[in-house]
């Protein structure tokens, strides 16, 4: 397994990501389908950057993104459960 090093830098680009969102609820299914892939794409993505040290400004950023990006998986979760 290959260690990748922490680059807050990749987790700016999550954040612009989460940013620009668009409304979910305007979304088809087949737009709600690849937001879905993007959203766990980006979720495991952050999970290779997780920094080591868990008392660190780092981790509690990459925490609070970490839950963001959960947040809207299971909100597209939910929208498609609804469908």
């Amino acid at each position: 397994m290959s260690i990748i090093q922490f680059n807050p830098q990749q987790m700016a680009e999550i954040e612009l990501f989460l940013d620009t969102l668009p409304e979910l609820e305007g979304l088809a299914p087949a737009e709600l389908e690849q937001m879905r892939d993007k959203v766990q794409s980006l979720i495991d993505r952050l999970d290779a950057l997780e920094p080591k040290n868990e008392n660190s400004e780092a981790y509690d950023d990459w925490a609070d993104l970490h839950e963001d990006l959960e947040d809207v998986l299971d909100e597209i979760l939910d929208m498609q459960d609804e469908e």
